[in-house]
């Protein structure tokens, strides 16, 4: 039901958006091209550390996510936009949530695959005068187990000049989850965990400089705040004072201790991510984009993030990036390995994603936008130009230090309705 009525609310949302740009354009008010962008992304990983199964067993993970990005200006100075998606994912990991490793009898569990929806909407206007602009943001967000509601609002001022540019913008996530436990720790109405809300604070700092015809620069900070309930509940932590293989089996068949806990974190966690930007036209044939990332937060997780892409102009309406990335990050206080916890610590986890690891990332796109477009046509009245603007594909390989491996590819399509 909920699937069916996002849908419903997502195309009442195209049809009311394009019927009041239409009927602006009868008024005769001046307006901008309606921009739509195509996004197809596919996902796949191997991984050997999976948290549900308490830091082993597979991680297995498909993920298939068509989603849409659409802006229309409904005057010189005002727009709406609307953004919004669905994530198909098959889990072989979340699917161990009923039963651990075992095979025999094998019950599977609701999130061994299921659907993500999401939806966004946003309004912006600009002050011409004053070269400042104003935009609010109201989001969603559905799964089986987690619904996701979000507000935002964002400020923006250009220099004079409108070489320097600072933006600040605010949002605020309430995320409700269903407390879905690891099927040994289902007892009734006993309360494991004592919340099922999370609430997230972000405030983001962005400064940007055009400093030449070929350098530009920027530099953003976040703060970010999280508070409730910030562990997973089907997440499993095994214990060093068990007895218990490899596997988490008791080998004590007489022991009255359950072999495993649920995953449990402090109800607080500040983060602190500083970036750095610089872009610089080398040649006209080629571009250096480079980004650093500074990362802090209160769980005692420090990271460097560095990337660079190198876009190369093979014909005029052809461009190809090379891109690489590398992460580097110390693991949170409350983590430990499969069976290296103790039944005395206050907290733990096994999630391999908090653990000290390092990362590469590295892959190619392909860029096409020829001058006119890859097609276009005139609508039947000739008021209206369609047109593809471009077609980008991209390829992504992903390696972590921990074995988990993961490749991406995306398509994406930029489409423009000009009036």
């Amino acid at each position: 039901m909920q699937l069916k009525a996002t849908l419903i609310f997502c195309f009442a949302l195209l049809t009311s958006s394009f019927t009041w740009a239409q009927e602006l354009d009868t008024a005769k008010i001046h307006l901008e091209d309606i921009s739509i962008d195509f996004l197809f992304n596919y996902y796949d990983q191997e991984g050997i550390h999976s948290p549900v199964t308490g830091g082993r067993g597979t991680e297995k993970l498909t993920n298939t996510a068509p989603s849409i990005i659409l802006n229309i200006p409904l005057d010189t100075v005002r727009s709406i936009s609307y953004s919004g998606g669905v994530d198909y994912y098959t889990s072989a990991s979340s699917d161990n949530i009923n039963n651990p490793y075992l095979e025999v009898d094998h019950v599977s569990s609701a999130s061994a695959n299921d659907f993500r929806i999401y939806s966004n909407i946003g309004f912006k206007q600009k002050n011409k005068t004053k070269k400042t602009s104003y935009s609010a943001l109201l989001g969603m967000s559905f799964e089986f187990d987690v619904t996701s509601v979000s507000i935002g609002a964002g400020y923006s001022k250009l220099s004079k000049d409108e070489n320097k540019e600072f933006s600040v913008k605010g949002s605020y996530y309430l995320d409700s989850w269903k407390l879905i436990y690891p099927i040994e720790h289902r007892n009734g109405s006993v309360a494991i965990l004592d919340n099922n809300l999370r609430h997230s604070f972000n405030l983001s700092f962005v400064e940007s400089w055009v400093m030449t015809k070929r350098m530009s620069a920027s530099v953003n900070l976040d703060l970010v705040a999280q508070n409730g309930l910030l562990s997973t509940p089907f997440h499993r932590v095994y214990f060093s004072d068990y007895n218990v293989d490899e596997f988490g089996n008791s080998l004590d068949p007489t022991a009255s201790l359950i072999n495993s806990q649920v995953e449990k974190l402090p109800s607080f966690r500040f983060k602190l991510p500083v970036g750095f930007r610089y872009n610089y036209y080398i040649a006209d044939f080629l571009i250096l984009n480079a980004y650093y990332r500074f990362y802090w937060d209160t769980w005692n997780v420090m990271g460097h993030t560095a990337q660079i892409d190198l876009p190369i102009k093979i014909k005029n309406f052809m461009r190809i990036y090379p891109f690489y990335r590398f992460h580097y990050q110390t693991g949170a206080n409350y983590f430990a390995p499969f069976g290296d916890h103790l039944n005395t610590d206050s907290y733990y986890t096994s999630d391999y994603d908090l653990s000290g690891f390092t990362s590469h990332k590295f892959g190619v796109g392909v860029g096409f936008s020829p001058l006119y477009g890859v097609f276009n046509s005139k609508s039947k009245d000739k008021k209206r130009t369609n047109i593809l603007k471009s077609i980008d594909l991209r390829y992504a390989h992903y390696i972590r230090g921990d074995g988990l491996k993961a490749n991406l590819f995306s398509i994406g399509l930029n489409y423009l309705i000009k009036r």
